[in-house]
C-alpha cells in the first residue's frame, strides 16, 4: 500500500476523494513570480495571477524560478510554494475552521500555521506529516522521498512502518519501505515569507454564499 505523508492529525487524504460540499474559497494568492499555473474544476492549466482565489480541489504547479505565496482565509496560515513543485489543495470544514489537506507530489514549500488551528497536513508519496507546531519546511524529491525541517514547534512524520517527531532544528526523513527518522539539521536557513506586504484586505465568500472581509497585517522580520 502506497505510503502517505500527513502534516497534522486526521484521516489520510486520498487524492480521488470528492471535495467537501461546504468548503468553497480556501486561500488567496499574495504573490506570484516566475512560471506558475493553476488547474481548477472548471479550467485546465492556466497562468496563476496575484490576487487569485484558491478553491477546494485546485492544483498549483510552478516551473523554473516559480514561486507562489498563499494565505488561507479562515486562520491566516501561510504557505510559500517554491520552484518545480506540484500541490493540490483541499479542505474540510470543522469546528475550528477549515482543515487543510495538501497533496504534494514533488517540490518544496514553506509553511506557517497556528498550533491551535483547524488542522494542516501535507501528504507525499512516501509518508504523512502531522503538524503539531507553527513553522516548517517540506521538500519532496523526484524519487518521492520526503524531508521535513522543523523551524518552530513539532511535526509528526509517519508512514506504514512507524513515526517520528521532528522538533525545531531537526530534519525528518521518510522514504518508501523504511521507518521515518529525525536528525539534527546541518543548517537553518531563512525560509520566511520575505514578502513586501504590510496590510491586506480580502473579501471572500462564506459557505452560505455571503461575503466576509479579512484583514491581514505582515511585519517585516
Amino acid at each position: 500500500m502506497r505510503a502517505k505523508l500527513l502534516l497534522l492529525a486526521g484521516l489520510l487524504f486520498t487524492a480521488g476523494r470528492p471535495a467537501a460540499a461546504d468548503v468553497t474559497e480556501m486561500a488567496f494568492v499574495l504573490k506570484v513570480s516566475g512560471d506558475a499555473k493553476i488547474k481548477t474544476a472548471k479550467q485546465d492549466w492556466a497562468a496563476l495571477l496575484k490576487g487569485a482565489r484558491i478553491r477546494n480541489g485546485d492544483r498549483i504547479k510552478t516551473g523554473e524560478n516559480g514561486l507562489v505565496s498563499l494565505v488561507f482565509i479562515d486562520d491566516k496560515a501561510l504557505m510559500k510554494i517554491r520552484a518545480n513543485s506540484q500541490v493540490e489543495i483541499r479542505g474540510e470544514r470543522n469546528a475550528k475552521g477549515i482543515g487543510k489537506e495538501l497533496a504534494m507530489q514533488i517540490g518544496e514549500a514553506w509553511n506557517k500555521v497556528s498550533p491551535n488551528g483547524p488542522g494542516f497536513r501535507i501528504e507525499t508519496p512516501s509518508g504523512v506529516a502531522a503538524v503539531k507546531g507553527t513553522e516548517f519546511y517540506t521538500l519532496v524529491d523526484d524519487q518521492g522521498q520526503t524531508f521535513v525541517y522543523g523551524i518552530e514547534g513539532l511535526i509528526q512524520l509517519l508512514n506504514e512502518l512507524g513515526e517520528v517527531m521532528v522538533a525545531k532544528g531537526q530534519m525528518g526523513f521518510s522514504k518508501k519501505g523504511a521507518k521515518p527518522t529525525a536528525v539534527a539539521a546541518a543548517r537553518t536557513p531563512d525560509w520566511s515569507m520575505g514578502d513586501e506586504i504590510q496590510e491586506l484586505n480580502i473579501e471572500f465568500e462564506n459557505s452560505d454564499g455571503g461575503k466576509k472581509n479579512l484583514q491581514i497585517k505582515f511585519k517585516k522580520k
